[in-house]
């Protein structure tokens, strides 16, 4: 077990409780330090759970006996937590409760009946087991552990007596070490291709009270009038104000320089190009919602579940990041905390390969998203988690005409009920176009039983003897009528092959049109094509079982 000196850090009440803060917030993920400087409000930390229960921690830095001072302390914290109406509220603190403060904090629950447990030494000793890099955090002065990073660092010079096995255990060995110089950020290093030595520092998890926060000093600059560098500005003012990542060049950094934990000597780097990534922290269990268009009257039109799945955070607010069971729709949702107010963006991604019934309600939506309406997100099981504002503009994908996701929607939509109705399932080929669209509606109309009406002006019909020639040129009605019959149709999508079963075909036409050419080539050859016109009357249609009594 580790014991803490808690009687030594006690001596600096700060340090003591943001040790204890600090662990907190890396056993529960969403826990939250509150500023200080203004007063707390009788809450250290707090948390949001995922049934909404506001959860407040009050860290104090009491070591021997809980006196009759510090539990009015204790009595006039819980009075400024009331204010916020906490659901429970826990005592952190490095004393084990005899049975009479025991007695006296249980009786607390009378007056206040959010109080929940009492936190002591026991506890914290064993939570902090298992973070050992906090306690060097915590006693950064000990000289033993000074001394064993000066007989690290001698080693390195020493020849290599093992090869590469010595190598190994030497460099496991620094990794393990310079892990534990700061409790904020994983250190690692890598070559870049010119060889030079590239440092990346990975955020370990929250930081309750700053002091591993890496911060810019001077002036971050960006050259005007070069559209790439106004894109990098932007993208590094968002990512500031509410997390994400941003790669910044030399020439942004020349008038800035980098300042950090003192542990990790930001100081005495020279910076070229950084890249600034946001810690990324899961949301578990997923935030589930619904994204929803409306018309300005409140009635629905689409809806899409969305499921938000991590988070990062700026000093303004945060970003969620999620998409929808496919993974086709991203969905980012931006909030600020001062304002109070949030900011939707959508991408669509057109997947290389994907089922059409996948694919339907994210183009449903897309298609009825367009402006004058009204977008809502309303998250499940919060009736006043909404987030309500008008579409300002259209979100049909780039390169796409306006209507276009319609036309998809209703394509997948129609292919789906052919794969259900055939028994064939198979994703959307990679060359369906609008041609295959429009005979998949035409094999469903098939399918229902009707006919359909066959596209063309003319229709061709192979003789190869002069007797067949002579009836055709013998007609002398104005129309005739041709019934051609097939064993089965093929309908071919793709790779994919659909038997529909015997198929009829009518045909009427009212003029032979090349009759003269006709009989030149069955002359001369034998066998002539006879080219027909289709009566503008009567057009051509196709059915599908055998011919149906006249």
């Amino acid at each position: 077990m580790v014991r803490v000196p808690w009687e030594k850090l006690a001596e600096n009440p700060s340090l003591s409780e943001s040790l204890v803060t600090l662990l907190v917030m890396r056993l529960r993920e969403r826990a939250q330090a509150v500023d200080g400087t203004g007063g707390d409000g009788g809450r250290d930390l707090f948390e949001y759970t995922d049934d909404g229960e506001l959860i407040v921690y009050e860290a104090k830095s009491f070591t021997g006996r809980m006196t009759a001072v510090r539990r009015r302390q204790v009595e006039r914290s819980l009075v400024s937590a009331a204010r916020h109406q906490p659901d429970h509220w826990d005592l952190l603190v490095p004393i084990d409760a005899t049975p009479a403060e025991q007695q006296w904090f249980d009786r607390l629950r009378v007056k206040f009946p959010f109080v929940r447990r009492w936190r002591g030494r026991s506890w914290l000793d064993e939570k902090v087991a298992a973070h050992p890099d906090l306690v060097r955090y915590a006693l950064q002065e000990a000289e033993s552990y000074v001394l064993e990073c000066i007989a690290d660092a001698r080693a390195e010079r020493d020849t290599l007596a093992g090869g590469i096995s010595d190598y190994v255990e030497r460099a496991r060995a620094l990794h393990a070490r310079v892990q534990e110089i700061s409790p904020h950020y994983a250190v690692h290093t890598s070559l870049d291709a010119d060889g030079r030595t590239v440092v990346h520092l990975t955020p370990r998890g929250p930081d309750p009270d700053g002091q591993g926060t890496i911060r810019f000093t001077g002036r971050v600059r960006f050259a005007d009038g070069d559209p790439q560098e106004a894109r990098r500005r932007l993208r590094f003012e968002e990512t500031m104000r509410f997390g994400g990542e941003v790669e910044l060049s030399a020439d942004n950094l020349a008038e800035a320089a980098l300042s950090g934990p003192a542990g990790l000597g930001l100081e005495r780097i020279a910076v070229g190009g950084v890249r600034i990534t946001s810690p990324q922290q899961e949301v578990t269990p997923p935030l589930q919602a619904q994204v929803i268009v409306q018309q300005p009257s409140g009635v629905p039109l689409a809806s899409l579940p969305v499921s938000f799945t991590h988070r990062v955070s700026g000093r303004d607010g945060g970003t969620l990041h999620g998409s929808d069971m496919t993974g086709l729709m991203r969905v980012r949702l931006r909030y600020t905390h001062r304002e109070l107010s949030a900011q939707l963006k959508f991408s669509f991604q057109p997947p290389e390969a994907a089922m059409p019934q996948t694919m339907v309600p994210v183009l449903r939506l897309l298609s009825q998203a367009t402006p004058g309406r009204f977008m809502e997100l309303a998250f499940a099981g919060q009736p006043a988690g909404q987030v309500r504002a008008p579409i300002s503009t259209t979100m049909t994908p780039q390169g796409w005409q306006p209507g276009e996701a319609q036309l998809w929607a209703d394509a997948f939509d129609d292919l789906t009920r052919l794969q259900s109705r055939t028994g064939r399932f198979f994703p959307v080929p990679d060359d369906f176009t609008k041609h295959d669209a429009r005979e998949v509606k035409d094999i469903l109309s098939l399918l229902d039983g009707e006919e359909i009406v066959l596209r063309g002006d003319t229709v061709s019909m192979g003789v190869d003897s002069n007797e067949a020639l002579i009836q055709l040129g013998d007609i002398r009605a104005g129309m005739f009528r041709v019934t051609a019959g097939y064993e089965g149709m093929l309908f071919t999508l793709g790779e994919h092959q659909i038997d529909l079963g015997p198929c009829t075909e009518i045909y009427t036409m009212d003029k032979i049109l090349n009759m003269k050419e006709a009989r030149r080539d069955l002359a001369a050859r034998g066998h002539a094509t006879v080219v027909m016109r289709i009566a503008e009357r009567f057009p051509a249609v196709r059915y599908l079982g055998p011919e149906r009594p006249a």
